[in-house]
């Protein structure tokens, strides 16, 4: 705790306790000379009186010599936390202002949005600081170093400030304008965060960066002070659209596609709404919802059974009804394309082996249902000869614990994976490891096989993820490490090291689980080697129980499965929507050569020429930021334009309104790191402790008060004649007079 005076001058006057000190040794009574008969009976009063006078006397000089050098230090006005020599506003001030621009601060209170309210806020911090004070300011959406403004500059920058759909967290934000005070040579340092406290702003994980330029600054004399201003009201209402799905962004053709929303009320009351259903910009129906506080309720709506084949299609949802106070969650917007169901070949020896990937990618099998994937199954022994021709049709093959190719079949899955096709092997016990070691399916698989192996003690499990930027994995790769983690692989086959391939996953106790071997071309051909089986067995004694991955009770298996599919078939770009923030990759298809892309905005005056990518390869758009609907024509000779679009929606994280608490604060800025303003109010009683700290004058004053009481109390109880009998000359005793 820092200790200060506003003026050390007058401290000066504590030496003013000295001068009972003088008084008492100059000004002692002169002694009366009282003749009494009776000498020695006064000579013994006086004795017993003497040392209990002394302790008294001593008392009262003690209480006289407090109050004196109380009252001049009173005068002086000391101040605790005081931050700088001079408590006023006129110090040269190193200001950084740190703003949250994330979605969730266009929330309207009293026909301001809570951004609106933190440019207010700036302002007055600002008209409090001189001119010659430097302001650095930095928003959650823009990276890059703060530089110096004026207070004047500093004004019009803020008024610049929007809302953003792609922000980074807050806590580099922190990092930025810590280092920029810290350097700065002003005498006082503050720093203020303006946000409304949602923890989608912020990595509540980590504590906020800089901190240690922080730490450095203090222990050098120049402490920075961090206040965190909380905007917005204690408790939100507000109805948001939380999602909006399709059961794949491929729709099978002559089948409706159902598009299904999530409602949510958010704030203590009841809450009615109308859900509205767009279809390439034509309303095409609305439901009623009712919400209890806090609830969810989900809509459903059927797109027409026949739309146009090869086009990709814009669907949204809109919630109306009723006034709401954030308007960015009360839509959300869906692209898809029609086309035929992808084809995908099942070999497998046993039917047991194909069943748990036939039920994952295909799980309603009846004709004429609608389906993402189409799976067909056959014997190892008749591939070969049943598609002699030619595997092109199919987007992926699987071996499933296949005992043996023979050369034929090895032959022709070699030249469909050279052509662009995709392979998918399981290993399992039947598989005979001189079969899949020999020269043809050398040319094709990842590595070679060593040995099947059991670990020790109960088993294994997956391991993490080695590459989590991979389309396999990227979208879901935190919950799939988490299912990894806790699922039994009991035997595996052990893969020699130094093949072709690389590793896209571990088992825990490091052994390669998962391999992949691409094959560059016109189209690149793709093949995934899983070292554990495809399959699972209910009882664990059957020696073809490997592991529990196609378990029922872990959802990863079909996730993974329905996500391979798109990646063998050079179309993992076909996901079409995206949330802002996320980087676009669109399929252009592999015999598209365009010789330039435009890419058009929502707002639909918004064009942007980018370079197309190489033949077969994704195009890439990073992290756009306008949300709605997108188009993307890729132009190719004799300005021939294919169209294609995706749809840009707002971070499902920003409209649920999850607050820090003083935990998390405590976890970012440290727990004496920073101070905490609700309003106006707060934010001036905060700002004055920092610049000018506790007055601690008023409690001086009410000390002075009692210690004067008691100094009275004492000279008047210590000064008071004993009342009783007195002497008389003659010895005769005689009632003592009353006191004057």
């Amino acid at each position: 705790m820092e200790f200060s005076l506003m003026h050390a001058g007058l401290a000066a006057g504590a030496a003013m306790a000295a001068v009972p000190v003088i008084l008492h040794l100059f000004m002692k009574p002169t002694p009366k000379h009282v003749v009494f008969p009776a000498l020695r009976l006064i000579r013994e009063r006086q004795k017993r009186s003497k040392k209990k006078m002394r302790i008294k006397n001593w008392l009262l000089l003690a209480a006289r010599m407090l109050l004196l050098a109380l009252m001049a230090l009173a005068l002086a006005r000391p101040r605790l936390h005081s931050e700088t020599p001079l408590g006023d506003d006129s110090v040269p001030t190193a200001l950084g202002l740190v703003f949250d621009t994330s979605l969730s601060m266009g929330y309207m209170q009293n026909d301001k949005s809570l951004l609106d309210q933190a440019k207010e806020r700036a302002r007055e911090i600002i008209d409090r600081i001189p001119d010659s004070s430097l302001v650095f300011a930095v928003n959650s959406a823009d990276p890059g170093a703060p530089v110096g403004l004026s207070p004047s500059t500093a004004r019009k920058w803020i008024d610049d400030l929007a809302v953003r759909p792609v922000n980074r967290p807050l806590n580099m934000a922190m990092g930025q304008v810590y280092s920029a005070v810290a350097e700065c040579d002003r005498p006082r340092r503050e720093v203020y965060v303006l946000t409304d406290l949602t923890k989608s702003a912020w990595d509540s994980g980590r504590p906020a960066e800089g901190l240690d330029k922080v730490e450095k600054a203090g222990s050098a004399g120049g402490k920075i002070a961090t206040v965190v201003l909380r905007l917005g009201p204690p408790e939100r209402e507000n109805v948001s659209l939380d999602e909006a799905t399709l059961p794949a962004n491929v729709a099978p053709q002559g089948e409706p596609v159902e598009v299904r929303g999530l409602l949510r009320a958010h704030g203590p009351k009841p809450a009615e709404r109308i859900v509205e259903f767009y279809l390439d910009g034509v309303k095409r129906d609305q439901k009623p919802v009712e919400l209890q506080p806090g609830g969810q309720a989900e809509v459903r709506f059927l797109t027409p059974a026949k739309l146009k084949e090869g086009e990709v299609h814009r669907a949204e949802l809109r919630v109306t009804g009723a006034p709401d106070p954030l308007k960015f969650d009360d839509q959300r917007f869906l692209s898809f394309e029609v086309r035929p169901a992808l084809k995908v070949l099942l070999v497998s020896d046993l039917n047991v082996d194909a069943e748990f990937v036939s039920v994952a990618l295909d799980p309603d099998q009846a004709p004429g249902a609608a389906r993402s994937y189409q799976t067909e199954t056959t014997r190892a022994a008749d591939l070969a000869t049943r598609y002699r021709e030619s595997l092109k049709g199919y987007a992926a093959v699987f071996l499933l614990n296949v005992e043996a190719l023979d050369a034929a079949a090895w032959g022709l899955i070699n030249a469909y994976v050279h052509e662009g096709g995709g392979l998918v092997v399981g290993l399992g016990d039947r598989c005979k490891a001189e079969n899949y070691n020999g020269p043809v399916a050398g040319q094709v698989l990842p590595a070679q096989l060593a040995e099947a192996a059991s670990p020790p003690g109960k088993g294994t499990t997956f391991g993490k993820i080695a590459d989590v930027t991979h389309p396999m994995f990227d979208r879901y790769a935190r919950e799939i490490d988490a299912q990894f983690a806790v699922m039994p692989v009991y035997r595996y086959w052990k893969i020699q090291a130094g093949g072709p391939g690389r590793t896209l996953l571990n088992f825990a106790d490091g052994a390669p689980a998962l391999q992949e071997r691409n094959f560059k071309g016109a189209r690149t051909g793709r093949v995934l080697m899983w070292a554990t089986p495809l399959a699972r067995r209910v009882r664990r004694s059957d020696p073809a129980a490997w592991n529990e991955f196609p378990n029922s009770s872990y959802w990863a298996f079909p996730v993974v499965m329905n996500l391979t599919i798109p990646y063998l078939a050079g179309s993992s770009g076909d996901r079409l929507d995206f949330e802002a923030g996320d980087d676009v990759m669109l399929n252009l298809g592999p015999d598209a050569h365009p010789q330039d892309v435009l890419v058009t905005g929502p707002d639909g005056k918004t064009t942007e020429r980018t370079s197309p990518p190489p033949a077969g390869e994704p195009l890439k758009l990073t992290a756009p930021q306008l949300l709605g609907q997108w188009t993307v024509a890729a132009v190719g000779p004799g300005d021939k334009k294919a169209l294609m679009g995706f749809s840009l929606n707002p971070p499902r994280a920003e409209s649920q309104f999850v607050d820090l608490d003083k935990a998390d604060l405590d976890a970012l800025f440290g727990k004496e790191g920073y101070a905490l303003a609700g309003d106006d109010k707060a934010l001036q009683k905060v700002t004055e402790l920092i610049r000018v700290g506790h007055e601690i004058f008023p409690w001086l004053m009410f000390l002075i008060l009692i210690l004067v009481t008691a100094e009275n109390y004492l000279a008047n109880t210590f000064y008071k004649e004993a009342t009783g009998p007195t002497i008389t000359p003659t010895g005769s005793s005689a009632p003592a007079p009353a006191a004057a």
